[in-house]
């Protein structure tokens, strides 16, 4: 056997043994398991007639991005709901995208210092490469008579770092190593191997549609989730897992014992929020669908909680916040309505229409490419407003590109028509505090504030310290997260704080 052999067979050989070494630590490991969720979630919305017309302006270099949008756009409706047809003239629905950031940069190159596998030797420099890239697209669904359907904004973001050799840097140098050594074995996966331009491109778009035709029609997807790994009675939870016996998977990961540093046990917090998850998704009706999510959610919670440097623990905590949204519109629709969709203001969707037309509503409108003449006419026939007039709310306004015709209508539109309904007042930290010292056990007050029709919570770093210093577990407190994150909430209230 040559030196070069002899070199690489030592390199494998210790790699081996660090990898042995760590088998018995939780982690998602380089190879990382993987299980694939089924998940169908109701559309935001009800589209009148059955067809759509999808326009995406767009011009010089976003131009190819606009065509490519439209077109993958059109497909996964159509795919989605086979009943709609695209028209582009006269259709019941318009649907308008507006690309307002795209941004890949070129790669950053850096140098780390790298590792060394003979003792006594220097460790040979290693260059680090890290791809970025992000697309924002603001959207609004009209109906023919130009009612506003929904109006919101879809983004994505891509940030990954890579080794010379193109593998992800993602969980150090093990991810590194059993990385290069499936790469030489010919494996290439799209999860831990540098994107092209092309690809880093079609990933944001794909990320992109989706989220779009998630409000817009019922949808049908397959998710591919990550499962921390380790050996012993959490392996056979993967196991379990792996063959779709997520009950089973359940009870093995909950009764697996605790780990003894909080970061460890953190992956397996995180498996059992994924089986959570897993089992939402199977459920019969919606009530049990929430129950799973919110567990879900709250031990997804106290995973970010016990290991926030874990950066795979952020997906699935804002992909269980999509679906409570899409659930909460099953459980809204088998409430009786008070005030008839005919009645309710025009530029308005759902709850928004009880509070009136507000800043954030204007702007949305004007982001998404509506001229002036339409945005007026919708703040004029508005049944109610609560625009915010301060020097601070106008300085949103002019900021976000509204004209001064627009801001003129609005001040005339405030003076003139009522003001909103006011909101109910919201449970806030008080009360779960003085329920806490009552007695209230913490399944029950999560069971409150999951159910909680309007909450006004201060989670800012000064609301925390006060919720703990009153005796509110991280338990309790995960789940004001949670529900903070789903409106309504009362206008004006302090946005939840990030996970610390």
């Amino acid at each position: 056997m040559n030196r070069a052999a002899n070199s690489l067979a030592l390199a494998c050989f210790s790699a081996t043994v660090m990898i042995a070494t760590q088998a018995g630590a939780q982690s998602f490991g380089a190879a990382k398991e993987k299980v694939t969720l089924h998940r169908k979630l109701p559309a935001l919305i009800h589209l009148p007639g059955s067809s759509v017309k999808v326009v995406v302006p767009g011009s010089g270099s976003a131009g190819d991005v606009a065509y490519d949008l439209q077109a993958l756009l059109e497909t996964e409706i159509l795919k989605d709901d086979p009943n709609l047809r695209i028209e582009a003239n006269n259709p019941d629905t318009i649907l308008t995208c507006m690309i307002t950031g795209f941004d890949h940069p070129a790669p950053q190159i850096s140098t780390s210092p790298g590792v060394s596998f003979v003792k006594g030797a220097a460790p040979t420099p290693q260059e680090t490469e890290r791809i970025t890239g992000s697309l924002s697209v603001a959207f609004q669904a009209k109906s023919a008579g130009g009612q506003t359907l929904i109006s919101d904004n879809a983004i994505s973001k891509y940030d990954e770092e890579f080794d010379s050799s193109g593998v992800s840097t993602s969980h150090g140098v093990m991810g590194s190593l059993s990385g290069t050594w499936g790469k030489l074995k010919g494996q290439k996966t799209e999860d831990n191997t540098a994107p092209t331009e092309a690809e880093l491109r079609s990933r944001l778009l794909l990320d992109v549609v989706q989220q779009i035709s998630e409000h817009i029609v019922n949808t049908d997807e397959s998710i591919d989730v990550f499962l921390a790994r380790e050996k012993g009675a959490m392996e056979e939870g993967n196991k379990a897992a792996e063959g779709g016996l997520w009950e089973r998977a359940l009870e093995t990961f909950e009764t697996t014992p605790a780990a003894s540093k909080p970061e460890e046990d953190a992956y397996r917090l995180y498996d059992v929020g994924v089986a959570y998850e897993a089992l939402a998704y199977q459920a019969d009706d919606y009530k049990a669908a929430m129950k799973y999510l919110d567990q879900a959610a709250i031990n997804y919670g106290k995973a970010i909680d016990d290991k926030p440097s874990e950066k795979y623990f952020l997906g699935p905590q804002k992909r269980i916040e999509t679906a409570i949204a899409h659930y909460k519109v099953l459980e809204e629709e088998k409430k009786p309505k008070p005030v008839p969709v005919e009645t309710a203001d025009a530029s308005s969707v759902g709850p928004t229409a009880t509070r009136g037309l507000s800043n954030n509503l204007v702007i949305s409108m004007v982001k998404s490419g509506m001229d002036d003449a339409t945005v007026i006419q919708a703040i004029s026939s508005a049944k109610a407003v609560a625009f915010d007039l301060t020097p601070t709310g106008l300085q949103q306004l002019t900021s976000n590109g509204v004209s001064p015709r627009v801001v003129t209508a609005m001040k005339t539109q405030a003076a003139t028509k009522s003001s909103a309904v006011a909101q109910p007042k919201g449970l806030t930290n008080n009360q779960v505090i003085a329920m806490i010292k009552s007695g209230v056990d913490d399944d029950t007050m999560v069971t409150a504030i999951r159910s909680a029709k309007v909450v006004d919570f201060d989670l800012t770093p000064t609301g925390q310290q006060q919720l703990a210093d009153g005796g509110v577990s991280k338990l309790v407190l995960t789940a004001m997260r949670t529900r903070a994150a789903r409106k309504p909430l009362v206008a004006g209230a302090p946005k939840p704080a990030a996970s610390q």
